[in-house]
């Protein structure tokens, strides 16, 4: 047992001389020692400076946006000093925006091996989207980015003031004569807006789709289009007296540039009433369902007062008073009625009219008006039509004379708020 003792502790006693001798040498273990920390160091640096990387940023964004990742996204733009709203519903429509319409795609194309080459990103209607800045050095060695978006501008134009608008919880009032509001500090996406007006004649509430896709250099310019308006009035008896839905309003039609606003729905109808030599006048009830309405009194309207300088019908006079033939008859009576700015140029009017006034220099004819009224009016969007009865004495190159009554309609288009004549539609002699 002894002799079996002895001989293993001398197996291990040489094998562990035989393990010195392979053991490293000591000037290796030196260069170990100094080289397991460099390389250390290195990784290290490595990875720091991937960490703040622009590629790293890139990547680290695209990702909470294709996973829509509110909260990450919105922590990104923070740190990214974005000066848009970063409320949840901004932000969601903003991702939602970026997903669409593969703006994402190109935000690979600002990083080319690990340096920005595209600070901005530009799509295609000329909108600036996103942006990667510098920031501070980590460590005062890494440089660190940072993404920020930019914000967007909305212009909101209204048919009516004095209306509520509500978009992402932020309230704004139109007031009184203010058609139009701007919002800045948006972020692109789709949103609904929420209309309310509360009114005299007609209450609104609307929901209105807002969509920045058609937004170009960071601004898009909404109409809104719900079916409300203020209206024009018009009679060609302005000193008429105004009813809605069968009340007096206690205004002259005279005294209204604008009415309202009414729902153009039909469901309200207005109508004048006139009192004129102990006889009261009544025109039809009209149903409101456009901008403009025609309150016309079947009556004959060449007694108005002639002090009317103001108003439609008064400019519509002025006019005929230059187009039409004066009592005393003419033989230039073309070149009177051709004067410029009477015609739309490019209007049949033009010539039409002219025809028939080389028609009627060619007959050696003469034409004196004898009387004139506006039996009716029907208006849009376009301009106006006026229906007319007209008596003329035409007297022919022997002296021989005759009266002839005719129904003109004439059609006005407006140009710069005013209104010209672009064709006459039709001409009916009265027997």
């Amino acid at each position: 047992m002894e002799t079996q003792l002895r001989e293993q502790n001398s197996l291990s006693r040489a094998g562990i001389r035989t393990m010195r001798k392979k053991r490293i040498p000591s000037f290796k273990r030196k260069w170990m020692f100094i080289l397991i920390p460099i390389f250390a160091i290195l990784i290290t640096h490595l990875t720091l400076k991937y960490l703040n990387s622009p590629e790293r940023i890139v990547k680290i964004f695209d990702k909470a946006v294709s996973d829509n990742n509110y909260k990450e996204v919105t922590q990104i733009l923070q740190k990214g000093g974005t000066a848009a709203s970063l409320d949840e519903e901004s932000v969601i429509a903003f991702m939602d925006y970026l997903n669409s319409y593969n703006v994402l795609d190109q935000l690979d194309d600002m990083i080319q091996d690990n340096k920005v080459i595209n600070s901005k990103l530009i799509d295609g209607r000329g909108n600036y989207v996103l942006s990667i800045s510098k920031g501070s050095k980590f460590l005062g060695i890494y440089q660190t980015y940072s993404i920020s978006a930019q914000p967007f501008e909305l212009k909101i134009s209204s048919p009516i003031d004095d209306i509520e608008l509500k978009l992402n919880n932020h309230i704004i009032h139109l007031k009184k004569d203010e058609y139009e509001t701007t919002y800045h500090k948006i972020l692109p996406g789709k949103y609904t807006m929420a209309v309310s007006y509360k009114g005299i004649y007609s209450d609104v509430k609307d929901a209105v789709d807002i969509d920045f896709s058609s937004a170009s250099k960071n601004k898009l310019s909404q109409e809104l289009t719900f079916n409300v308006s203020y209206v024009q009035i018009y009679s060609n008896e302005p000193e008429a007296e105004l009813f809605v839905n069968g009340k007096d309003t206690g205004q002259k039609v005279s005294e209204l540039d604008r009415f309202g606003p009414f729902l153009l729905n039909g469901k309200t109808v207005v109508h004048a009433e006139i009192e004129k030599n102990g006889e009261l006048f009544k025109t039809d009830d009209v149903p409101i369902t456009g901008k403009y309405v025609d309150l016309m009194f079947d009556m004959p309207v060449e007694d108005q007062d002639e002090k009317q300088n103001d108003g439609f019908f008064a400019g519509l006079k002025r006019f005929f008073d230059k187009y039409l033939p004066s009592p005393k008859p003419s033989s230039d009576l073309e070149e009177k009625q051709l004067i410029n700015g009477l015609f739309n140029q490019n209007g049949q009017a033009f010539l039409q009219s002219k025809e028939y006034q080389d028609k009627i220099k060619k007959k050696g004819t003469t034409q004196k008006l004898i009387s004139f009224s506006m039996k009716n009016s029907k208006q849009d969007d376009t301009g106006m039509i006026i229906t007319t009865n007209e008596s003329y004495e035409i007297t022919d190159k022997h002296g021989k004379t005759k009266m002839k009554s005719f129904e003109i309609t004439y059609h006005f288009s407006r140009e710069n708020d005013e209104l010209k004549m672009d064709r006459i539609v039709g001409v009916k002699e009265i027997k």
